[in-house]
């Protein structure tokens, strides 16, 4: 049966395995449906730059996210980041797929404070396509942009847009589209234990998604998450640890057709 899936994935690219699609990254986020727009986290790199201004911590982390238990499907990504005076300063790189597709981002993030509630952040990217011999490898660049307000104590609203310039990659044959992702939401939080999260997310080409995403800290160690979003329509669920410089996630989400989609990451912080 996955091998029926990972054949329509080759040919018929529908948005669910939209190709060019701007890969997130990080288990805790994943557990929380995505729902990461104005979350403080540190892969924030892959899903608002601007949240990289509110790290006060050098970290470096690696990613692994196997869609639908098919390891061509796979996900793989790393950061880092680092905090000064001036500024964050953050580099990211993700792969997905394998040997006879593949595609990969590489990041280069910058981020600070406009103010006491107002922070943003600008990440340039070069995005690459590794298909096959007739269709060759090709590497296009791009950007993403990311802001983010306090508009109540413990509430921030985030806002991230990826490729507006809207480059494609071309062919001999047809324009082979990277997405323009628009993204706003909120997080909040409830308490020291408790944060909940909500986003609505619109691909030029795509219906709107909405997003929601909850944590509970069942201890300093220990963290519960879960989440939904629709189109497609799916529920994630997912814990974290930490001990003392290491933080771990783990996560999995679930599709009704295709099933499950495990991922894990750890960070280093200090």
């Amino acid at each position: 049966m996955k091998k029926t899936y990972f054949l329509i994935f080759l040919l018929f690219p529908i948005h669910l395995f939209a190709t060019n699609e701007n890969h997130l990254a990080g288990a805790r986020s994943h557990a929380m449906g995505n729902s990461s727009v104005a979350l403080l986290d540190n892969w924030a790199g892959f899903h608002n730059q601007a949240i990289l201004a509110k790290l006060d911590q050098i970290s470096f982390g690696a990613y692994y996210e196997n869609r639908f238990e098919i390891k061509e499907l796979s996900t793989k990504a790393f950061h880092f980041n680092y905090p000064t005076k001036l500024g964050t300063f953050s580099m990211t790189y993700k792969q997905f797929g394998f040997n006879l597709y593949k595609e990969s981002k590489i990041g280069i993030a910058y981020s600070r404070a406009l103010g006491k509630h107002f922070w943003a952040g600008l990440q340039f990217d070069q995005i690459r396509k590794e298909l096959n011999q007739s269709y060759g490898s090709q590497s296009k660049y791009t950007f993403e942009a990311g802001i983010l307000a306090e508009i109540f104590p413990d509430i921030h609203l985030g806002f991230h847009i990826f490729n507006p310039s809207q480059t494609n990659f071309t062919t001999l044959d047809y324009e082979d589209e990277i997405p323009c992702i628009a993204r706003l939401g909120l997080s909040w939080k409830l308490s020291d234990q408790t944060i909940i999260t909500s986003e609505v997310e619109k691909d030029l080409d795509h219906d709107i998604r909405t997003k929601f995403g909850i944590e509970y800290g069942i201890s300093e160690m220990i963290s519960l998450r879960a989440g939904v979003s629709n189109h497609p329509n799916s529920i994630s669920m997912g814990m974290g640890f930490s001990y003392k410089l290491v933080k771990s996630n783990i996560s999995f989400s679930r599709h009704p057709v295709l099933g499950y989609s495990p991922s894990a990451d750890i960070n280093i912080s200090f």
